[in-house]
């Protein structure tokens, strides 16, 4: 009977002498971000702070926060493919329903389709459904077109062009539809700075994890992003090393880049890809009686002009990794040529968001950018629909 009350005991003054340990150190955190602010170590408490592309936005608030943390539920692989689709999920400002996000504003009985393809920032999960690019081309469209055309959001983290053109070939294209391709980035990013030109960015993840240790596999699993963004709103240190520990491999530049023969070898072998994919593209929609478009999106190392911000945010290796300006540099260079040489319509659009109101600002990170951006894009993407 001693014994055991003595065993209590002793657990209590653990536990007591542990909270106070915690509390001490959260205090000491709290103390010291105060004193010494540091630069956001993930895009998640960059967001959380309102960064300028967010200033005045209608919807930013705690649960517009709280929700793009939070959603989708789970991104998902269909088996024997490399196609890439996000959970259902249902919000006030957030809506995937059968693997697709929600176009806002369609017409309830549309004569045709525009499928809009592409990779996260088609998805554009940095905003409501409302201010997506297919969102805001659907309301331009009912306003040219009342009623003719529904925009599909076909968005999804990680796609390269050649998962667009695998997804391209399961869709029910009909005669007159309009197939727009918007992508570029991802490709640069498979295919240079991660340095497989003919891998797909979800299976490089996969690689990574295999040998990444338990502790990031645990957190990958139980939605870490959405754990991050609690633990950095109630802990200053939980918050910073969870921040730490998931994006520190951001800050290493991987020894292939700093091979100027090496880099050029890739982005001479992601532009033929890039160029061979979307000829085929064009080829499959075509023999349907659809018409493709395809736009290069907009990226920020292609601004030859950058913001205080801009400088800021890229040189922050937490949210953009270090080298990808050494990839899209010698990558985005060879796509346009790429692009251009498709003839008909496609757009470069890599610099359309470099002229703006003083004090206006669009991206997030390298690629991800706001609803005003997303509204502009929307705008010069009907300039070339037929």
């Amino acid at each position: 009977m001693l014994r055991s009350r003595e065993r209590l005991l002793n657990a209590v003054v653990v536990g007591i002498s542990s909270l106070a340990a915690l509390c001490l150190v959260e205090s000491s955190a709290r103390v010291y971000r105060h004193f010494h602010p540091q630069p956001p170590n993930n895009q998640y408490a960059f967001r959380e702070g309102q960064p300028l592309p967010y200033r005045g936005a209608w919807y930013f608030s705690d649960q517009f926060v709280e929700e793009m943390f939070r959603q989708p539920n789970g991104w998902f692989i269909r088996p024997n493919s490399r196609l890439i689709f996000p959970g259902d999920f249902h919000g006030r400002y957030f809506n995937i329903e059968q693997g697709r996000r929600r176009t806002t504003d369609s017409p309830p009985q549309p004569q045709h389709r525009v499928w809009v393809v592409g990779g996260s920032a088609i998805y554009s999960g940095e905003v409501p459904d409302s201010e997506t690019i297919p969102s805001h081309l659907q309301r331009l469209l009912n306003h040219r077109q009342p009623g003719s055309w529904s925009v599909e959001n076909l968005g999804y983290i990680t796609v390269t062009t050649a998962q667009q053109l695998e997804l391209l070939r399961t869709l029910p294209i009909a005669p007159g539809d309009i197939v727009i391709f918007f992508d570029g980035v991802n490709d640069v990013v498979q295919g240079i700075y991660t340095g497989d030109p003919q891998g797909w960015v979800a299976g490089e993840n996969r690689r990574q994890l295999q040998g990444a240790g338990p502790l990031k596999a645990l957190l990958v699993r139980i939605n870490a992003k959405y754990l991050a963004a609690l633990l950095q709103r109630r802990s200053a240190f939980f918050g910073s090393v969870l921040g730490g520990i998931l994006n520190r491999g951001n800050l290493i530049r991987r020894p292939h880049l700093a091979d100027p023969v090496r880099v050029a070898e890739l982005a001479r072998e992601t532009a033929r890809l890039f160029r061979l994919n979307l000829e085929e593209a064009r080829r499959f929609s075509e023999a349907r009686g659809a018409a493709l478009v395809h736009f290069l999106q907009p990226e920020i190392y292609a601004s030859a002009r950058r913001t205080l911000y801009e400088e800021r945010l890229v040189n922050n290796f937490y949210i953009n990794p270090n080298g990808l300006e050494t990839a899209f540099a010698a990558g985005y260079p060879l796509l346009r040529e790429a692009e251009a040489s498709l003839g008909g319509a496609s757009l470069d659009l890599s610099t359309l968001l470099t002229d703006r109101l003083p004090g206006e600002e669009f991206y997030l990170d390298f690629c991800h950018v706001n609803h005003a951006a997303n509204a502009r894009i929307a705008v010069a993407m009907l300039v070339c629909l037929p």
